[in-house]
């Protein structure tokens, strides 16, 4: 193969392997420019949905999901994005799905650098378990968020504010009211830095709720109801959209404080008679009450609703007999009801882990065939790399050696003799010429020619060692290296060569006798090795052929 021709293979093997590499950092740069992109698209769903578009809820739901399976996203766009899936579930009653939601969001955002989003879910996660009466968790998951960052590094002032509401929800349930008082108020100092105009008012109204429950507790009624005036009649209540977003965090509480309020306001005044006579101030009380439980029974909250009855029965009784008699009838109703539920939840549960498992095998299935895929891929790929790699090393081998006699080539000996030349070591050429060669291929022909170069390479391989290299020097002339212990032997080894080929037999002729004329010489460093022996070898043709001259 041509010099050239090799030149240009390796050219080609070169260009695949850069084009290859290139493809693969063109392929990342693109995936890093798409989060880039998607990045401000997600921020400006999420903030969309943070101004209350719920009445779209499924569409959204449905983009979210396409953002989530189809599109390259940073871990923390992910994990918002799996958390405000979380919300809307909630919203829609889809309760597994919304723990399941919540877990996905935790296991990206806890891979990134997203701390307050973090923070975040697990807020959630412990108003989840508050309102459903799971203390224990709750400070499970309060614990959780504070050991991600101390509430008061927390960068987002709305995650902040929420955090310090939490932290005053879980004191007022210890019964810890000025530590709860605290905490609410400091919730809403942290608002008065913030000016979105999104959320200041109902995070405000929410810390409001829950203060105006400390003062009911600690019996400072007269703020309490100040507070309770304030946001009566409020959008929150009446917008169908936003009562339904604000129905955990501020609906919900807003009713049980009132009722609170008002039973108590109901006992103080049975020794300080009005104008309203106590019959009908427990009648006012009841129909509150009816419609607190109206609102929780269309909700689903009757835990909130037993919990609130069984606390006005505790803490606030009452001496009129129809509303004992109601209360008893409620409270009967609500713990046949919540029997019911737990029932189905439970069956529900059971349905949805079976769905789940199936769906967790299909997701399975799909990845085992896409690893499959990959691996067919990689194989493939890497089939074709080694195939380069191996032509690669085919053609360098090729290079190195003469394809007829198997020896080295003349280009690997003129980088041999300038490495010794270079080290300095003592060495010996030994050169060979076939005698009338030209007569042997115009006489028998060029293939039987060719056998005895070929015949003449296998008598110089056989002698080949470690330190002795014998190489093709061009058509009929070839030449052996010869360094270190077997310098000595550089006669011997010659003359053992015109010894052989000249006792070779030839089937093409019998009787043709072929042989050898050689020249060596030995030097080191500078020494005119290889013309002292070319030389040599000039002298055994001109003086009868068929000789070793030394020197």
């Amino acid at each position: 193969m041509s010099r050239q021709a090799i030149k240009r293979i390796i050219q080609i093997i070169v260009f695949v392997l850069a084009a290859l590499l290139l493809l693969q950092s063109l392929y990342f740069v693109a995936v890093k420019v798409e989060k880039g992109n998607n990045h401000e698209k997600v921020t400006k769903l999420i903030n969309e949905d943070l101004k209350f578009s719920w009445d779209t809820m499924d569409s959204e739901l449905a983009l979210i999901n396409d953002y989530i399976q189809n599109k390259h996203l940073t871990n923390a766009d992910l994990g918002r994005l799996y958390e405000r899936a979380a919300l809307i579930y909630m919203q829609k009653g889809e309760t597994m799905s919304y723990y399941r939601y919540l877990g996905y969001a935790l296991y990206y955002l806890e891979k990134s650098d997203e701390k307050d989003y973090t923070i975040n879910v697990y807020l959630d996660l412990a108003n989840f378990f508050l309102n459903n009466y799971a203390y224990e968790n709750a400070y499970a998951m309060m614990d959780k968020a504070q050991a991600i960052r101390p509430f008061d590094e927390i960068q987002s002032l709305q995650i902040k504010s929420y955090a310090y509401r939490m932290l005053g929800i879980m004191e007022l349930q210890k019964l810890n009211y000025n530590e709860a008082e605290t905490y609410f108020l400091d919730s809403q100092r942290i608002l008065e830095n913030s000016n979105t105009g999104i959320f200041e008012e109902s995070y405000l109204a929410m810390s409001d709720v829950w203060l105006a429950r400390v003062y009911e507790e600690t019996g400072r009624l007269p703020k309490c109801k100040e507070i309770l005036d304030k946001w009566d009649g409020n959008d929150m209540f009446t917008t169908d959209v936003y009562r339904k977003i604000f129905l955990r965090d501020f609906i919900i509480p807003y009713y049980q404080a009132k009722c609170y309020y008002l039973c108590a306001e109901n006992i103080k005044e049975r020794s300080n008679p009005t104008t309203m006579d106590s019959d009908a101030r427990e009648q006012a009380v009841l129909n509150y009450l009816n419609e607190f439980m109206t609102l929780c029974s269309e909700n689903d909250y009757e835990k909130a609703e037993l919990y609130t009855l069984l606390k006005i029965q505790r803490e606030y009784p009452t001496k009129n007999e129809a509303i004992r008699e109601k209360l008893y009838t409620i409270l009967d109703e609500l713990y046949r009801s919540m029997f019911n539920q737990q029932n189905l939840t439970y069956a529900g549960v059971i349905d949805d882990m079976v769905q789940d498992s199936m769906n967790e095998m299909r997701n399975n299935e799909y990845i085992e065939k896409q690893r499959i895929k990959r691996t067919e891929l990689t194989l493939v790929v890497g089939g074709l790399l080694g195939l380069l790699i191996l032509t690669f090393i085919i053609l360098l081998m090729n290079s190195r050696f003469d394809g007829l006699t198997k020896l080295l080539t003349r280009k690997v000996f003129n980088h041999d003799i300038t490495c010794i030349k270079r080290s300095n070591i003592p060495y010996g050429i030994i050169m060979i010429d076939i005698d009338d060669f030209k007569h042997v291929n115009d006489t028998y022909g060029h293939p039987e020619g060719d056998i005895v170069l070929w015949r003449l390479g296998q008598l110089i391989s056989k002698e080949t060692t470690a330190d002795i290299k014998g190489y093709r020097y061009g058509g009929e002339e070839f030449i052996i290296m010869v360094t270190k212990s077997a310098l000595p032997y550089v006669p011997k080894i010659a003359e053992r060569l015109r010894d052989y080929m000249e006792q070779q037999g030839w089937e093409f002729a019998p009787d043709l006798v072929i042989t050898l004329s050689v020249g060596t010489a030995t030097g080191q460093g500078g020494d005119e090795v290889v013309k002292q022996a070319d030389e040599n070898l000039y002298h055994s043709k001109q003086n009868g052929k068929n000789q070793v001259t030394n020197s």
